[in-house]
């Protein structure tokens, strides 16, 4: 076997060799030792024995019926010893969970305006639980990009997302509709719904990061010659319940996040044509934060703050 294949040494050791040297040199009795292991004394003797052979060295050595360890031995061992406790530590079961005891910040990139449900009920929520996590709200905007979850700028990401690598864990987290938002005082604001024809009659905006992009109001509508034509972008959702009062422009975005923003502004909600109105928001993250407990806890929170917040909204509509 040539030494230039990884850990050329290593490959060729029985590990349970080194579990049985360990204890050897700790107890310093082949009788103790068995004991330890659950091994007869012959399987000891045994292991010592090839342990030897591999390393060239006698290691224990019997003075007056006790093992007494060579230099090589005394060498080998202060490794060996601190070598197995780390795996043994990595290898045990991870503690249970204890969200008062974490620290950290944690990125979360938020789009079509999830950050308005979530932001405040989150933030109380750590708060509370988990005071020494950090909340770190990015935005992100139209399709699905990998690349942040893939760089670890962000450890979650939420958002009307369609095709998500299979590289990635999703969870649905709510099914909703999207709605046209505009001021109460616009022109059309007495209407309740609006058909395929009305879309080029109105003004829309749209978020910076969509310029230029194919949206899913294009792949929704091209088998029709109608459009959803955007001419102005904004550069953030937290800016839309502004722009909609002090302009004649709508917007569109989902029903749940339409009834927060009326409750401290005076908007107007017009349902969009059917094949327009169909949304998912969607939670998404890498595969590698999957089994962390921190992570994985902070998922749960995220889902019933969701629950909470759109069943308050409802229960605020009824």
């Amino acid at each position: 076997m040539s030494d230039t294949q990884p850990l050329p040494h290593l490959r060729r050791l029985d590990m349970n060799l080194l579990l049985t040297f360990d204890v050897l040199m700790r107890t310093r009795s082949a009788t103790a030792s068995s004991a330890l292991l659950h091994k007869t004394q012959p399987a000891i003797s045994r292991d010592l024995a090839r342990l030897r052979h591999r390393l060239e060295d006698p290691l224990l050595v019997v003075v007056k019926g006790r093992f007494i360890p060579t230099e090589r031995a005394l060498e080998l061992h202060a490794t060996v010893h601190d070598a197995l406790a780390q795996i043994e530590s990595v290898l045990r079961p991870p503690e249970a969970f204890d969200p008062a005891r974490a620290s950290g910040v944690v990125n979360i990139g938020t789009g079509a305006h999830s950050e308005i449900l979530l932001a405040a009920p989150l933030l109380e929520r750590l708060h509370r639980l988990a005071p020494g996590l950090t909340l770190r709200f990015q935005s992100v905007h139209g399709d699905f990009v990998p690349d942040d979850l893939d760089a670890e700028r962000l450890d979650i990401a939420i958002g009307l997302f369609g095709k998500v690598p299979a590289r990635f864990h999703r969870d649905t987290l709510l099914h909703d509709r999207r709605v046209c938002v505009v001021s109460s005082r616009h022109p059309w604001a007495g209407r309740k719904a609006l058909t395929l024809a009305d879309l080029s009659a109105i003004k829309w905006f749209a978020f910076a990061q969509m310029y230029g992009r194919e949206t899913n109001f294009d792949r929704a509508l091209k088998p029709d010659a109608a459009r959803l034509e955007f001419s102005a972008y904004l550069s953030g959702f937290g800016i839309t319940p502004y722009v909609l009062l002090d302009t004649d422009y709508a917007t569109t975005m989902p029903a749940c996040v339409a009834q927060a923003h009326g409750r401290h502004f005076p908007l107007a909600v017009l349902e969009l044509p059917a094949r327009l109105r169909k949304i998912e928001f969607v939670m998404v993250w890498a595969r590698r934060q999957h089994t962390s407990p921190q992570q994985a806890w902070l998922r749960d929170q995220i889902r019933q703050v969701l629950q909470e917040r759109v069943g308050a909204l409802a229960a605020e509509a009824a």
